[in-house]
Parts: C-alpha cells; sequence; structure tokens
C-alpha cells in the first residue's frame, strides 16, 4: 500500500513523516531537512530515519562550491549523485530484509522527468510494498498516474499559520 502525504511547499509533508516514524517506531527510509541560510535555502540534507544519520543531498547554486564527486543539476540545486546511489543501496538492502514500512520524503518533477528517486520508487511501486512518500499537491495526480499506483491512501497536510 501507498500512502502519500501531500501538502503545498513548506505545508509540513516532511515533519508528518517523521513523527509518523517516530510514533510508530518500525520501517525505515529517507526525509529530506531543509537548511537555511537566513531567508534562503542552503541545502537538504536527507536523514536516514533508523540511525539519525545524514547525508549530503543537495546545495543550492549560490552557496555550492564544487563539493560533490558526482554533480547533476536541477533547477537552482546541485544534487549529490553518490548520495542517490547510497540511498538507491540502502533502499534495496531494506527491501531484501522486508523492512516495512519505507519512507521516502519529495516525490516530484525530477522523478517524473526519469531522475532522482525514479528508478527505486518503480521498484518499491511494482513489489507492492507498505510506503510512505511525500507529494507536492499539485503532482499528486501525474505521479500516481505515472508510476501507476493503485488505491493509494492520500493525507494531505497543511501547516497552520
Amino acid at each position: 500500500m501507498v500512502t502519500i502525504v501531500a501538502g503545498k511547499i513548506n505545508s509540513g509533508k516532511t515533519t508528518f513523516l517523521l513523527n509518523h516514524y517516530q510514533k510508530q517506531q518500525s520501517g525505515d527510509g529517507f526525509i529530506a531537512i531543509k537548511r537555511m541560510e537566513g531567508k534562503s535555502v542552503y541545502c537538504f540534507a536527507l536523514l536516514r530515519l533508523s540511525t539519525n544519520s545524514f547525508l549530503p543531498w543537495m546545495v543550492h547554486q549560490d552557496f555550492y562550491d564544487d563539493e560533490f564527486e558526482d554533480v547533476a543539476k536541477f533547477g537552482p540545486y546541485a544534487l549529490n549523485l553518490t548520495t542517490l546511489r547510497q540511498v538507491e543501496t540502502t533502499l534495496e538492502e531494506l527491501i531484501a530484509r522486508k523492512v516495512s514500512p519505507l519512507y521516502l520524503d519529495e516525490v516530484g518533477v525530477l522523478e517524473l522527468n526519469g531522475g532522482g528517486y525514479h528508478d527505486i520508487l518503480k521498484k518499491m511501486v511494482k513489489l507492492g510494498l507498505d510506503l510512505y512518500i511525500t507529494v507536492r499537491s499539485d503532482l499528486v495526480k501525474p505521479v500516481i498516474a505515472y508510476f501507476q499506483i493503485s488505491e493509494p491512501v492520500l493525507i494531505t497536510v497543511q501547516r497552520e499559520e
């Protein structure tokens, strides 16, 4: 079963995933933690839920200083492709060990264009695994259609002002 946590940017999708994991104390996966520099997004780091360890994921072009060995560009961000491979390898290991549920934060345009978590997400959906993913509200229908997610559970979150 795929549970999609949907909401606008900064609506609390990532916080929802983290709180759900902490409450359930089962499963594993990754959430993207936004780091700010003043009022600007500096970077995103991926937090592995079971180990509380961070991996460098994306750095905004205004702050990027060629720190990634293997890099791709997505909008104004430099993506760490070494981290992406680590995430995929870890998720493959979790699948093999039948860890459930699996968490993956921020599925969107990158994946719809064949990048980011595209390949591992396709595999997890095809295997019918218990997944929790976050998706921006405007991308929910395209993500469901593209990844052929049947009968997803949809949870909509919105941060209270």
